[in-house]
């Protein structure tokens, strides 16, 4: 096991071991993952999606707003991140408010607008929702090929998403409405 690989287990996913293809990619890949704008969070620090410096001291004393910044910290409190997008998008596993093991959870993306979609079972099926470069996504097609990681789609409608009693968004949605009933939550 490499001290990336480990790095993320311990750091990122809370003790559990990398699913295969995020192994694959850190352990064998790492050099063209990282070519494509790919970070992983090997850092203990590392937080990028907890950044709030873009608030304003309006923005901080705004109910809705408030209210929505609470809730994408619960959102977040639910997801294991592993990586981010040069576009500023994380990546991690939504566990959700109810865990399960790693390998049941899929994959989620959360964008710089504070949204969050579901984005396939595996971390390489996640890059196909961020990435729209056709050259690319052959690119990493032909890379997964000789790591050994079988893609099982043609397009983004057949790449398969985890059952979850809720998703990020539901759950956004439901705390976003808990936190405005509550603002001293």
């Amino acid at each position: 096991m490499s001290s990336t690989h480990f790095d993320l287990s311990r750091l990122r996913l809370h003790g559990e071991p990398c699913p295969p293809d995020l192994e694959q990619l850190v352990t064998h890949g790492l050099d063209w993952i990282t070519g494509l704008g790919v970070t992983f969070g090997f850092e203990k620090e590392w937080a990028p999606w907890a950044d709030k410096s873009y608030l304003t001291p309006a923005d901080l004393v705004n109910p809705d707003i408030t209210a929505n910044v609470k809730a994408i910290d619960d959102v977040c409190e639910h997801i294991r991140f592993v990586a981010q997008m040069d576009g500023g998008e994380c990546i991690g596993y939504w566990v959700g408010p109810v865990p399960r093991p790693l390998s049941e959870c899929p994959l989620v993306y959360y964008d710089t607008e504070g949204q969050f979609e579901l984005c396939g079972s595996r971390f390489v099926e996640s890059l196909f929702f961020l990435i729209y470069d056709e050259e690319t996504l052959v690119e990493i097609r032909e890379v997964c090929a000789d790591l050994g990681i079988t893609l099982d789609f043609t397009s983004l409608n057949d790449i398969p998403i985890p059952a979850s009693s809720i998703t990020p968004d539901a759950y956004h949605e439901q705390r976003y409405e808990f936190h405005l009933q509550n603002p001293a939550s």
